[in-house]
């Protein structure tokens, strides 16, 4: 069953704090307990267990009007039957209803309105009773075809009525009032008063008992039972059953008070009111917890021993009832043989008490709410209790032997204040009762600390909170005051010093508030009387609205800079301690020097300092991956952002007079760190992370344009590196980072928030530099549109819609106003997209075998074989990992596995012949890669997606294969060969699965995720073949693949017509292509007469349309092809057909005749636009006129080079450069920004896209070039301290900026950065190598960095 409750909120008239109550209304079939909670005018749905929000019931929903009011919602109920959720606020009624297949989606059913304010109301069965002032009415829900509405059917006089309850069967209704201490019975048939029942004091609470039957049905008249609380006598019970003679009477048959629950030493004050647990959740529970012990699960003694207790407690129908004691230990009496009709025999006797702190209570817990819940077949209940709303675990299996598990903590969420004193503002029994605190009204904005442990939140007319992360790490209010000034103006807000600092700048009155909180934030229990803000306010002029930011903190001050485009100020400021313990704020203002700028910045925007300031914990063991945040001197640190009119960034840091940042000079300046050229402008949001990277939202036709920029300076990047566009509004930009200072983006909209990342780029999907981790989305929550959202410290985000806070953390549901141990899996997540990969990743495998090391590849394959067989798990963390040594090994040096291997098979040959056999089997062999494929096959790796899955088995199979054939291949054939193998095979494992048109995100019958069929391999590899010089060797390779007979398809996706460098080859291989085309088109002429009429051969295809008498247009074929196309007649004639062809749209005909008419142009434009295949148009104009002909030229110039500037491809592009003989443009377009190079293509450029920086083997294509560049290593850690150690890198020969550092020196750093990294975030523990099995490193700088790595 389903149990759901109600977390009710309302205001008592004799001015008491806000008293919370729980009360169970429901039971219906579900997967889980749910409860209500209501927070101003929302009723918000929760999960009871987990506190997590479902959904939130705004009352705007129903009344439009509402949107933005302070009024609060005073009374809530559920109709089980109806499910329908009824709420009042103020004389306005709404119900909702659940969908009958989702417990979260839930829509406006009816509304109501009465004459007069709703004081109390209960719905049951369609019918719905409202308390108001001077009446009760009933109304009845009827459904008059699709439009249901309330038709009042009866009302009585009733004087202020505080409490109605409708009996389980309808049949009575129970009603209290505020002028008498009387319980009001009405018979709900009648519609009479049946019964006075005479109180001591008013109740406070009331509830009908439910049901005893096993069952969900109605209970009868007699078995009526009502259990009412006075808070005036401590909360105590008193229960109410029917007269044995007269079952409409009730009489008092038992009190359960607070003394039953004390040890004899205790003193009764200070406890919570006595509560009782819902029986129907008992029931249930024992009867799980029974059904449990006989089902034989567990210890069989213990199961023995606990089965008797369970079924007396059923048997006798055990009521509990619980409280909780000042010391946080939790007692439940029982109440037995309540049912036995006369109730005789009635025995009270407790069953349990927790150990001290069990329960987490204020001093002193009057005000404390408690309830049951449970989901049917679990022999486990849950246990809410308020404030602090927290959930707990009750097993009765436990408790019965005193185990103190028996109650746990399962999850915590928000914590008030211990009451209203705590704010800054008059204390609640000090205001006016109709006057409101400003906390339900809307939430505005946010600003947080550099830190981000605490955030001030603003609301509208200019009302602000400031809430701290506690030392458990959750959100806690500290505290709210109103606007300085009348003005409803939205103040320029800063807040430091841990949330005890906060500073608001007055654009109206131009002035600077100050507010010092001068108790510890973090302190809980927060002190009952908290000392009131010291205050402190500057004139300080400017010319706009300025953006006010803190620096961090010098000589015991902390500057705050004002900035606005035209100038700069720092205001220091200083907390003083005075003699008699108070303190003081002194503000002092420091003018600044104006920016070195020619034109004045459009934009000024603080660097977002989340991780220049980590958290205090960041560097615990427990944090994620274990890592230490990475701090930065305050001198390096930059500031802000200025932005010009033109889009070029400029990034700024502190100065002072005396040179450096960490001193208080005379007048302060400003010097920029870096500037990066964006080219974009009207810029409409902008904001950079400490990690220099900076996103900018501008308006386009398409909507919203985001791009991200790496704001690092570098000669050969023009730092843009992601760029979408979205059709929505974007409202909000805000960045957090990781430990390991790599940047997230939140991206806010109406409804949803997106989280982007930087990503790993891969061979084996497409993905851009930055990927979505995921989308928040509050529209299956709630209906109200985000206000703002921020980051906090821990990756914990906080997000804000109408008055409401949800924090998103570790899971991804929301909690109000809480926060979670959340840095765990957010981080992790980005870590395992950027962070190092296995050794046996295929993007590492084909790293490696890209820079020729398949003997490495080979022992990795051959040691993933062995940790699959020896420990028969697939996970990553208990596999062996090659030693980092070998990783920097030349592959013409024989390996310390390789050498082993042998040595072992020299000493084997005196050993017995089984042991030899064994260890053959264990060598790298096609035999062992047969194995391991099988495996992998039926056992994927967990840790890989089935894209990457697929691609591990193509790399083992492709290496085994290359290993074989490998011959007398240079470097670069190798690779082209490695790619063209897995090329083949995985198209063929395509094929061979029956997936070879499979549409995307089919699966094979392995269960593994069928990839595309790939039209062709990659410019990158087609550029290898090209600078190969064993091209013979590739081609014969290449038509090998094709089994013998390739096709124009096989030669464009293999690029033979682009890497073949003899022209001569090329017509041989044309004219293969074009007799193969005729073969497989069933001796079709018209299949392969373009190829011949490029190579000249027009005889040749008028004897193969001699042989076509089976086709129609043989007769006329052979009359045209019987002319000499050498005279301009026929010529003519010839393009006046290929004209005709292109009008019928048979295109690749038409070229034909271009051909055969000796039009190459033309013939080249039909495959250039109507074909779109710019590699048939090189085929053709090389096979006709050579490299050197004019019509290549203009097919390189005019498309190759503008279609690589357009999609950003440098390998296209460098191969392009190279065939015009531009050996300059061929190197510079690997190095240089491609918006650098667009003067100087000479190449008609209409766009250029996104340039593939990305690539590491774009070094080795360097070193062939003699210039070298280091490049991202895409997560392959280990190959990146190889190119640091071994490579030389010429010094930069166009001018730049003067560096304090040596080349070697940068190198320095990037060799401890990486070896770093990768040692600790390796998946699995790295053996120590000795010093004599490492190569030194090339330059002293480098051989003492690895020195020290060493040791």
């Amino acid at each position: 069953d389903q149990i759901h409750f109600l977390l009710k909120k309302r205001e008592e008239a004799d001015a008491r704090p806000p008293l919370h109550t729980l009360r169970s209304i429901q039971r219906t079939p579900a997967a889980r307990s749910i409860s209500r909670q209501v927070i101003i005018n929302t009723v918000n749905i929760i999960d009871a267990a987990t506190l997590s929000v479902i959904r939130v019931l705004g009352f705007w929903e129903a009344f439009p009007g509402l949107l933005g009011g302070e009024a609060v919602v005073s009374n809530v109920a559920f109709d089980q039957d109806k499910q329908l959720v009824v709420a009042s606020l103020g004389n306005q009624v709404a119900a909702w209803v659940s969908s009958s297949t989702d417990a979260t989606r839930w829509r406006v059913h009816t509304t109501l309105n009465i004459a007069n304010d709703v004081m109390t109301l209960d719905c049951a069965s369609g019918y719905l009773t409202l308390g108001i002032s001077r009446a009760l009415l009933e109304f009845e829900l009827r459904e008059n075809g699709d439009i249901p509405m309330w038709v009042k059917v009866w009302s009585t006089r009733v004087v202020d009525p505080t409490l109605v309850r409708y009996s389980p069967g309808r049949t009575l209704l129970a009603c209290t009032t505020r002028a008498e201490t009387a319980i009001q019975i009405f018979s709900t048939q009648s519609r009479r008063i049946t019964q006075k029942i005479r109180q001591p004091w008013s109740p406070s609470a009331i509830a009908w008992r439910s049901s005893n039957s096993a069952s969900n049905s109605r209970s009868t008249e007699g078995d009526l039972t009502l259990y009412t609380v006075t808070d005036q006598d401590g909360g105590t019970v008193r229960v109410y059953v029917p007269v044995l003679d007269a079952p409409n009477i009730l009489q008092v048959h038992a009190v359960v008070d607070r003394y039953g629950f004390l040890p004899e030493s205790s003193s009764p004050a200070n406890g919570s009111r006595v509560f009782w647990l819902d029986k129907a959740v008992v029931r249930q529970v024992l009867e799980a917890a029974l059904q449990e012990c006989e089902s034989g699960g567990g210890n069989i003694e213990i199961a023995a021993r606990r089965k008797p207790l369970l079924q007396q407690m059923l048997d006798e129908g055990w009521d509990l009832f619980a409280r909780i004691l000042p010391d946080g230990s939790l007692v439940l009496r029982a109440l037995a043989n309540i049912d036995r009709r006369p109730p005789t025999m009635l025995k009270q006797f407790s069953v349990l008490h927790t150990p001290p702190r069990s329960v987490a209570t204020r001093t002193p817990p009057t005000h404390l709410s408690l309830h049951f819940s449970t989901i049917r077949g679990k022999p486990t209940a849950t246990l809410l209790a308020f404030p602090p709303f927290r959930s707990y675990q009750l097993s009765p299996l436990s408790f019965f032997d005193g185990q103190p598990s028996c109650l746990r903590q399962f999850a915590r969420s928000y914590d008030p204040p211990l009451h209203d004193a705590w704010m800054s503002d008059p204390p609640y029994r000090d205001r006016p009762k109709k006057e409101k605190t400003g906390r339900a009204r809307p939430i505005t904005g946010f600003a947080r600390t550099p830190e981000g442990d605490a955030v001030t939140i603003g609301r509208e007319r200019g009302s602000r909170e400031i809430w701290v992360r506690g030392r458990a790490g959750r959100l806690r209010l500290l505290a709210a005051f109103p606007p300085d000034t009348p003005s409803e103006e939205e103040h320029v807000v800063c807040i430091f010093d841990g949330g005890r600092t906060i500073a608001l700048y007055s654009s109206e009155s131009q002035t600077l508030f100050v507010k010092h909180f001068p108790h510890d934030p973090t302190a809980y229990p927060p002190p009952a009387q908290p000392n009131l803000p010291v205050t402190a306010s500057i004139a300080l002029k400017t010319t706009s609205k300025p953006v006010l930011f803190s620096l961090p903190n010098i000589g015991g001050r902390t500057p705050i800079a004002c900035a606005t485009p035209s100038q700069t100020i720092l205001i220091y400021v200083g907390i003083v301690a005075l003699d008699d313990g108070s303190k003081h704020v002194i503000l002092t203002l420091q003018p600044t020097k104006p920016l070195p700028v020619a034109v004045p910045p459009e934009w000024i925007m603080p660097v977002d300092p989340m991780s220049w300031n980590p958290p205090s914990d960041a560097g615990k063991p427990n944090g994620p991956l274990g890592l230490l945040p990475k701090g930065i001197t305050n001198a390096n640190r930059d500031a802000f952002v200025s932005i010009s009119p033109e889009g070029e960034l400029s990034f700024w840091s502190a100065v002072m007079s005396n040179g450096n940042g960490d001193a208080v000079g005379d007048l302060p300046g400003w010097r920029c760190t870096g500037r990066v050229r964006t080219q974009r402008k009207k810029i409409v949001m902008a904001q950079c992370s400490s990690a220099k990277k900076t996103v900018l939202v501008v308006d386009s036709e398409n909507g919203q344009e985001v791009t991200i920029w790496d704001s690092k300076e570098s000669e050969f990047s023009s730092g843009l590196e992601y760029l979408h566009s979205f059709k929505e509004k974007i409202n909000d930009l805000d960045w957090t980072s990781t430990y390991d200072s790599l940047s997230i983006l939140a991206l806010g909209f109406e409804k949803s928030v997106h989280l982007l990342c930087p990503q790993r780029m891969s061979y084996f999907d497409e993905r851009p530099t930055w990927g979505t981790l995921h989308v928040i989305d509050i529209a299956s929550m709630s209906d109200s549109i985000i206000s703002d959202s921020i980051w906090l410290s821990q990756g914990a985000l906080l997000v804000a819609a109408a008055h409401q806070l949800y924090v998103f953390g570790e899971a991804n549901e929301p909690f109000l106003a809480t926060s979670t141990s959340t840095s765990g899996p957010l981080f992790e997540n980005v870590a395992m997209k950027n962070g190092p990969l296995d050794d046996f990743h295929p993007q590492l495998m084909l790293q490696c075998l890209l820079w020729n090391k398949v003997d490495l590849v080979k022992d990795i394959i051959t040691l993933l074989a062995h940790n699959i067989t020896s420990a028969r798990s697939n996970d990553p963390s208990e596999m062996k990992q090659l030693p980092l040594d070998r990783f920097w090994e030349d592959d013409l040096v024989p390996s310390s596995i390789t050498a082993a291997k042998r040595s072992l098979d020299a000493s084997a040959l005196f050993n017995h012949h089984g042991e030899a056999d064994s260890d053959a089997q264990d060598m790298f062999s096609r035999e062992l890669v047969d194995r391991l494929v099988r495996s992998l096959e039926d056992y994927p790796l967990p840790h890989l997606t089935p894209s990457e899955m697929e691609h591990l088995i193509v790399l083992i199979q492709t290496t085994v294969e290359i290993d074989e054939q490998r011959r007398s291949l240079d470097a670069n054939g190798v690779r082209y060969l490695i790619s063209m193998r897995s090329f083949f095979i995985i198209n063929r494992r395509v094929t061979e699965e029956g997936s070879g048109d499979a549409t995307p995100g089919s699966k094979s019958k392995k269960g593994v995720l069928a990839p595309f069929v790939r039209e062709r391999i990659r410019y990158r590899d087609i550029v290898w073949a090209f600078h190969s010089e064993s091209q013979e060797i590739l081609l014969s390779a290449s038509t090998a693949a094709c089994g013998g007979k390739m096709l124009w398809l096989d030669a464009r996706a293999l690029g033979v017509f682009l890497w073949g460098k003899s022209v001569e080859s090329l017509r041989d291989q044309m004219e293969v292509i074009a007799r193969n085309q005729y073969m497989a088109s069933e001796r079709d002429p018209s299949a392969c007469c373009m190829f011949y009429f490029a190579l000249g051969k027009v005889k040749l295809v008028h004897g193969l349309w001699k042989q076509a008498a089976w086709h129609k247009e043989q007769p006329m074929m052979l009359k045209f092809l019987s002319n000499d196309f050498s005279q301009p007649r026929w010529q003519t004639a010839a393009l006046k057909n290929a004209f005709a062809l292109l009008s019928k749209q048979r295109y690749e005909y038409a070229a034909a005749f271009f051909l055969l008419g000796g039009s190459l142009k033309d013939a080249v434009n039909v495959c250039l636009k109507q074909l779109a295949d710019f590699q048939l148009a090189v085929a053709l104009a090389r096979v006709v006129e050579g490299d050197d002909g004019p019509v290549l030229q203009n097919i390189l110039k005019d498309h190759v080079i503008a279609r690589a500037f357009r999609n950003g491809n440098r390998w296209l592009g460098s191969w392009a450069y190279w065939m015009l003989n531009r050996r300059d443009m061929a190197v510079r377009i690997l190095l240089t920004p491609l918006q650098d190079l667009a003067g100087v293509a000479d190449a008609p450029l209409d766009e250029i896209g996104d340039p593939h920086y990305d690539d590491p083997s774009l070094a080795v294509l360097f070193a062939q070039l003699k210039s070298k560049s280091l490049q991202t290593v895409k997560g392959c850690h280990v190959l990146a301290i190889d190119l640091v150690r071994s490579w030389s890198f010429d010094r930069p020969v166009l001018a730049t900026p003067a560096q304090p550092k040596d080349i070697a020196d940068t190198l320095d750093e990037r060799l401890l950065e990486v070896s770093e990294i990768s040692a600790r975030l390796r998946p699995s523990p790295v053996r120590e190598r000795s010093a004599s099995s490492s190569r030194p490193p090339a330059s002293p700088t480098l051989r003492k960095s690895f020195a020290r790595l060493q040791r």
